[in-house]
């Protein structure tokens, strides 16, 4: 509301306690000597049942409210936060109405004398110190990038998922972006490493096959990417579907040759790293064994090997640029998140699908 017609509402009966003074303070409305500011982000971690205080040593100089949980409020109801963030933001014509209110944004609602302090050391910074944001200015991710899907095929009958396993791809349902939810199948992923390594042991007999137990567990105790490509070897049959996915990465050719050659980290052949054969087969649009024998990718005669291989890099590559985060990686923003959505989660959701086929 304007200023005036704040101050014309002092005496109205209808509201929930008293406006005892209004006026503006550079383009903020003080009411009650209280600022309200508009909250777009909050912590998934942070129970929004009571608001939160915000202290600054040791003082409190606001509160930080949550009224978006509460559904549609009586003007009546409003509690003093609430009236005060209300009026700031609403028009004279809904108060008049009579019509609840329903609250879009939470708010941090300020001591007007803590104001200039707060906003110039620590509004920005409080998505760092606060697990909040006021703004999200460009670049920020501010649109979460939704794939349209029109149908989904249940395709093969999968093994029972196990406590941990149920609860990872539950994680990656609920993350709300692109990157973290690649992690969380990525880690579904790590927790079939571990089972693998533990059912090669268990088919040894100690102590005849000690040594082979020591040279497996050695191999596999910092070598990532040998134990991702040995159980894709050993569970991913179904070929021309880890083509099919492989085959969306055509879609991103410039953040391909980025991640996986500019930025990559190998020099094996069987990783299709050569920057002319990885264009060649991008042109192609095919990654089945005729395409491949007609570029020479690389000269061999064992296709599903180094479909396994390639499709192992990548998706390790795509964790590591996720998971890392640092110069020396290819670093993600949130315009890149098409990438993960169209061409990362479905080529590592089809190598988990092929992990956990109840009948391989």
């Amino acid at each position: 509301m304007l200023l005036q017609e704040i101050l014309n509402l002092r005496n109205d009966p209808g509201l929930p306690g008293p406006i005892t003074d209004a006026y503006q303070y550079d383009t903020h409305l003080v009411i009650n000597k209280k600022i309200s500011l508009p909250v777009h982000r909050v912590s998934n971690s942070y129970d929004k049942n009571s608001p939160i205080a915000i202290t600054l040593n040791g003082i409190v100089i606001g509160y930080l409210i949550f009224p978006t949980v509460k559904g549609a409020i009586e003007i009546g109801r409003l509690t003093d936060y609430e009236l005060v963030s209300y009026l700031s933001i609403a028009d004279e014509t809904h108060y008049f109405s009579g019509d609840p209110i329903i609250f879009e944004t939470d708010f941090l609602v300020i001591e007007e004398e803590f104001l200039i302090d707060y906003i110039e050391d620590f509004k920005e910074t409080s998505p760092l110190w606060g697990g909040f944001s006021h703004e999200l200015s460009a670049g920020m991710p501010t649109i979460r990038y939704k794939k349209v899907i029109t149908a989904l095929e249940i395709g093969y009958k999968l093994k029972p998922l196990d406590q941990y396993s149920y609860e990872s791809i539950i994680r990656a349902i609920e993350q709300p972006y692109a990157f973290e939810r690649y992690l969380k199948l990525y880690h579904l992923l790590e927790l079939q490493f571990d089972f693998f390594v533990i059912n090669q042991i268990k088919n040894l007999v100690i102590p005849r096959d000690s040594n082979l137990i020591g040279s497996i567990l050695n191999d596999y105790s910092d070598r990532e990417m040998l134990r991702l490509t040995d159980i894709m070897e050993s569970f991913c049959k179904d070929m021309p579907a880890l083509e099919s996915k492989m085959a969306l990465v055509t879609s991103f050719p410039v953040i391909a040759k980025e991640m996986f050659i500019t930025f990559g980290k190998s020099a094996n052949a069987f990783h299709l790293v050569d920057e002319n054969i990885f264009q060649a087969v991008l042109a192609a649009g095919s990654f089945d064994d005729t395409t491949f024998r007609r570029l020479k990718v690389p000269a061999n005669n064992n296709h599903s090997k180094l479909i396994v291989n390639i499709c192992a890099y990548w998706i390790y590559r795509i964790r590591c640029s996720i998971a890392h985060n640092k110069i020396g990686e290819y670093l993600l923003s949130s315009s890149d998140e098409n990438f993960i959505v169209e061409f990362g989660e479905p080529l590592l959701r089809e190598v988990l699908l092929q992990l956990f086929n109840a009948n391989p």
